[in-house]
């Protein structure tokens, strides 16, 4: 029993750093954000104007722009080639909203330019799918296995299901370049097209940077949760022998 109690324990404190670290990002992504959306441009354009000039100005007259619900929702969909718009930002003419728009018209470029990670990334993505329903089943049955002493069989099992899982760290790692690329696109483009002066830039900058530690918390989790995993693995099979 004391044993069990250890696991769940130890297993608990791994992911403590990630847990603190995703509230923090996603605390400054907030503030950040908030204190940047009372701030308004000089020229007063709305953000869907904004979007519409800079994807026509770059040949991009084709892609869709749309509201959407809910607070910080938006994304660009390549699938549809639509950019989609939160509610907080679509109608708005704010630093903060001009500069989430010009990230998501980032995604836009680096679709249309056929970006190597972008590529990489959405080759991985039915690999996940995948990956997400066999993880936990292959590794069970790697263990149920060991109870049965095949043990070098069901390690095959196990090493297998932790490499999927491994997968999430992969897709993390290329998912951060991706969207620092976005972000440093959407700074240029905005100087470059006239819709934002230097000092302005310099508040979207502090936008971006902000929501960029969501996904360094989210590649820390990743990692801390493959460790949890591990350590649990090896925890219930020393368990066990």
């Amino acid at each position: 029993m004391f044993y069990t109690y250890m696991i769940y324990y130890i297993l608990g404190i791994v992911m403590i750093p990630g847990l603190i670290l995703g509230i923090w990002a996603q605390s400054k992504v907030y503030s950040t954000f908030n204190q940047y959306n009372k701030i308004q441009t000089k020229h007063g354009k709305t953000s869907s104007e904004v979007a519409r000039f800079m994807l026509d100005s770059g040949g991009c007259i084709d892609t869709k722009i749309q509201p959407i619900r809910g607070n910080l929702t938006d994304n660009f969909n390549p699938k549809t080639n639509t950019v989609s718009l939160s509610e907080a930002v679509y109608n708005q003419s704010s630093i903060a909203s001009i500069g989430v728009t010009a990230h998501e018209i980032g995604h836009v470029f680096q679709h249309r330019e056929g970006y190597g990670p972008i590529k990489v990334r959405n080759a991985l993505v039915p690999v996940m799918n995948i990956s997400g329903f066999l993880m936990w089943p292959l590794i069970l049955i790697g263990l149920i296995m060991e109870m049965t002493y095949y043990v070098t069989f069901a390690d095959w099992f196990i090493y297998i299901g932790l490499g999927l899982y491994a997968l999430n760290i992969v897709f993390c790692l290329i998912t951060l370049p991706i969207e620092l690329n976005a972000s440093k696109r959407a700074e240029k483009m905005l100087l470059a097209t006239g819709e934002m002066d230097q000092e302005e830039a310099k508040g979207v900058k502090k936008v971006l940077n902000a929501a960029a530690w969501t996904y360094v918390a989210a590649l820390v989790t990743s990692i801390l949760s493959l460790l949890r995993l591990v350590l649990f693995v090896f925890m219930m099979r020393g368990d066990r022998r």
